[in-house]
């Protein structure tokens, strides 16, 4: 787990001694992993599934970002146990997924899904005797999340949409991220991305599982989880930074989401 700003570039070199497997997700900031001449960009709030033979890579970091990640490695080994205990007519193989290349990257948008089990795991980090086991049940899960999503269900590569209207869905999800305090309405945000409202209310759901709106309050409150998490804003605050004009309509959607009103949270930390 990483969480830093870096007051200049950065490159970090580093080499693989085994075949190996990872999954990776940014949160913060933007990377740029370097393989065999290579360039994979790893965006903020995506995550990406890795295979890589034993070689030398490196990971360009731009100053000025705050960096917010979480990476999850294994040996093939365990990748094929997973795969195995995972199902199938036909499970995964290491090999034949990366061919004969050095690196295969597949890679995804966060969903509200893996979100929450992220958050929760940011949580156990920041907490003095966090239980192993617990956060060993959460990696555990997000493991499973992220291999089904790539590996297993295909939803990273919807056969009912085109290649331009899920960058369209994508920009959508973007916009509403970027202007969270003050989102467009539907069919503002359908005529900024060059879609109708009703294919974007259906694509939308396709593509993340959730309404347009059903996505932006689960992210609201993702957020205002991580902001009371790091301890430097009042609930009143956190609910104006996230969107909500009313905290007390943002204390009761919390208290449904999380168990907890938002006052309650802060004093138990």
């Amino acid at each position: 787990m990483a969480d830093f700003t870096l007051h200049q570039d950065r490159q970090v070199n580093f080499r693989t001694e085994a075949p190996m497997v990872e999954l990776s997700y940014c949160l913060q900031g933007a990377r740029i992993v370097l393989v065999s001449g290579e360039h994979f960009e790893a965006p903020a709030g995506s995550y990406m599934l890795q295979f890589a033979h034993p070689g030398e890579a490196s990971l360009h970091f731009t100053r000025g970002q705050a960096i917010q990640a979480l990476s999850v490695g294994m040996p093939v080994t365990a990748f094929h146990h997973f795969m195995e205990e995972a199902g199938g007519a036909r499970p995964i193989d290491f090999h034949r997924v990366i061919g004969g290349k050095p690196f295969r990257m597949f890679h995804e948008r966060i969903d509200p899904a893996a979100s929450v089990l992220l958050t929760q795991l940011m949580q156990a980090a920041a907490q003095q005797g966090a239980r192993n086991l617990e956060t060993e049940c959460r990696l555990l899960e997000l493991l499973s999340l992220g291999f089904r999503t790539l590996l297993l269900d295909g939803t990273s590569a919807s056969t009912k949409l085109s290649r331009t209207d899920r960058a369209r869905i994508e920009q959508a999800r973007d916009i509403l991220l970027q202007r969270m305090t003050e989102p467009p309405s539907l069919l503002e945000l359908a005529r900024m991305v060059g879609l109708n409202d009703h294919k974007l209310k259906v694509s939308f759901k396709e593509v993340y599982g959730s309404t347009v709106f059903g996505y932006l309050r689960e992210q609201r409150l993702t957020r205002a989880y991580r902001l009371l998490l790091e301890g430097a804003a009042s609930v009143i605050d956190v609910s104006y930074a996230v969107g909500y004009s009313n905290p007390s309509y943002f204390a009761e959607a919390f208290r449904d989401k999380y168990g907890v009103n938002p006052g309650q949270f802060i004093r138990r930390m």
